[in-house]
């Protein structure tokens, strides 16, 4: 299986009141054993580690605080996926342009990211973003945390 995070399930799993924390620190502890086991790839365009870098910094600087001891990616072993060039993303565009029949507009372009990167690796987008949840199937499919199925848990 093959499966792109959004850093909604890594934020989400460093705060505790946040809704979908147990669901996103479970999937979380089954990722890293189904990569373990070879039964599962993650991946991630860069923009995870820039969001889950800048949510850090946050939580550190509303805690006055050291930034967290351990990342939320640690222990998982997470393979980038970035565009060989330009038209890989202009085809993307075109194809999302094609299939938003009817769709509202994307909120942001971060979004867009996540799919590309799945559309690109064949792979399930993961997230507790209820907008980027509207868009299963559209691209790739989408899902949360909790109906992901990895063998483990």
């Amino acid at each position: 299986m093959r499966i792109v995070l959004d850093s909604s399930v890594a934020i989400a799993s460093m705060k505790p009141a946040e809704p979908g924390h147990a669901d996103a620190l479970a999937f979380l502890e089954r990722a890293r054993a189904a990569v373990a086991a070879d039964t599962a790839r993650v991946l991630a365009p860069p923009e995870l580690w820039l969001e889950v870098y800048v949510a850090e910094q946050r939580l550190a600087a509303s805690r006055r605080a050291a930034p967290a001891a351990t990342s939320p990616l640690g222990g998982l072993a997470i393979e980038l996926v970035a565009p060989e060039d330009a038209g890989a993303i202009t085809e993307f565009l075109a194809q999302l342009t094609r299939r938003m029949r009817g769709r509202r507009p994307f909120a942001n372009a971060t979004d867009l990211v996540y799919l590309w990167a799945a559309r690109r690796a064949d792979a399930t987008v993961v997230t507790l973003d209820e907008g980027l949840l509207k868009y299963h199937g559209v691209v790739c499919d989408v899902t949360r945390p909790q109906h992901v199925r990895l063998g483990f848990g």
